[in-house]
């Protein structure tokens, strides 16, 4: 068992469940999800056991968020395990997707989603607006060129007023990557660090019109 943000801690399903204290949550991992890619042959397993630097960055601004917002709908591109998309369910949100462009991670998502009987997770390979201006909350901790590339996308899946969280990169790569989201229309807002890690905090505009 170890925490990734300061109220929620990660164990393996294979452990009994941990005793945590009122307003944790504990979210159960499948160890080494690497489901076979054919005979003889191991997959790498899927990024996203919240042991990570950016992974942890995310679950602890996802669930300050959700906390501070109950009924949110969030949506979590590039999920992996599903981990950031599972945390913002067991905080309230009200809709939570998880979209990735790897059919085995939304495979290992899925998974994982139903340790907590979280069915009503979607999770799929979908562009980050393919439901319109629709979320309150978007997180995507994936690296700096899909970043780059999706931040037009990502901008148009926020609602006016809605929040985003990039991560997945370093600090030389921060301003760059700053400036791609700002020219995509959204206000940036704040920066955390962990180690060499960033994770970088978006407003979009409370005017409909971006």
């Amino acid at each position: 068992m170890f925490a990734i943000a300061p109220r929620v801690v990660v164990y393996p399903f294979s452990a009994a469940p941990p005793v945590v204290g009122e307003g944790w949550i504990a979210i159960a991992v499948l160890a080494d999800w690497a489901p076979a890619v054919g005979a003889g042959n191991a997959r790498e397993p899927v990024f996203g056991n919240g042991s990570h630097q950016t992974t942890r960055l995310c679950a602890a601004a996802v669930d300050l968020l959700c906390r501070q917002r109950p009924g949110m709908s969030v949506l979590d591109v590039g999920t992996g395990t599903g981990i950031l998309a599972r945390v913002a369910r067991a905080r309230g949100a009200c809709f939570v997707a998880g979209t990735d462009i790897d059919p085995v991670a939304v495979d290992c998502a899925r998974a994982h989603a139903e340790l907590d009987h979280a069915r009503d997770i979607h999770f799929g390979s979908e562009p980050p607006d393919h439901w319109g201006a629709r979320f309150d909350l978007v997180v995507a901790n994936i690296l700096e060129a899909p970043l780059r590339s999706l931040a037009p996308a990502i901008g148009r899946a926020l609602l006016p007023g809605g929040v985003l969280l990039i991560s997945g990169f370093t600090r030389p790569q921060a301003p760059a990557l700053r400036l791609a989201f700002e020219t995509a229309g959204l206000q940036s807002t704040d920066g955390f660090y962990l180690d060499e890690w960033v994770l970088l905090k978006f407003g979009a505009p409370h005017s409909a019109s971006r």
